[in-house]
């Protein structure tokens, strides 16, 4: 699956072969709808990423991967020092995010200091991307990212065909009107459709994608937070 891909259904679901030719779509019009599906979908189910950063002894502030997204993004784990056979992962209180939503903003350890050879390892989210050749989209979600973007256009084609038409009831007018709801309805349909796709309730878009939490509730070998004091370690 590619940005083609979605292109092309969300052409069929449009039925984009009957429409009348002033009516009709142009090319980047589709694309917009592409991208705006995209979007959508990001901020419903982002995309799962992971970036390595290397340590020197020195640092401890590590630049945000370039596909952080400051109104999407939302850091979930952090692995250090990465690569054990069984992962480790710090506690939430050990690491913070440094100047968010500025140039500056960083990964910060705030009690390790990765030493040469070592690697610290950021999960997060980011928003899903399209190109000619692939898609992060996920083949079980390819066909609900595409009932969004049809949807998107069945809502201009309505409000096309509604702003068509003498303003008498002649025939052409009322066939226009009668084409306006058609794509409406479409539109409500293929929204339903997404929703019900993605356990989504009526009206109910994204949940936040801002907030990290991990309460560690797995612990293991006398290690760990508990919920309400320290580890061993901290007392």
């Amino acid at each position: 699956p590619n940005r083609q891909t979605i292109i092309a259904e969300i052409k069929v679901q449009l039925r984009a072969g009957a429409l009348p030719q002033e009516f009709g779509l142009e090319e980047a019009d589709y694309a917009e709808l592409a991208a705006a599906s995209l979007a959508r979908y990001s901020k419903d189910r982002p995309a799962r990423r992971m970036a390595d950063f290397a340590g020197d002894g020195a640092a401890f502030d590590f630049t945000l991967p370039a596909d952080w997204d400051d109104a999407l993004s939302s850091a979930q784990q952090v692995e250090y020092p990465q690569g054990k056979r069984a992962p480790a992962y710090l506690q939430r209180r050990d690491w913070t995010l440094y100047a968010p939503g500025t140039p500056a903003a960083k990964l910060r350890l705030l009690r390790h200091t990765p030493g040469a050879g070592e690697t610290v390892r950021l999960f997060y989210t980011a928003a899903h991307t399209a190109d000619e050749s692939a898609t992060s989209v996920s083949a079980g979600d390819l066909k609900a990212v595409t009932w969004l973007g049809a949807a998107e256009g069945c809502h201009i084609l309505a409000r096309r065909f509604a702003q068509t038409g003498a303003p008498t009831l002649s025939a052409d007018a009322v066939d226009y009107r009668s084409r306006s709801k058609e794509y409406t309805d479409l539109a409500k349909e293929l929204e339903r459709k997404y929703r019900l796709h993605m356990g989504l309730r009526e009206g109910e878009t994204a949940r936040p994608a801002g907030v990290s939490l991990d309460w560690d509730s797995a612990l293991t070998q006398g290690r760990g937070d508990y919920l309400t004091h320290g580890g061993p370690e901290d007392r």
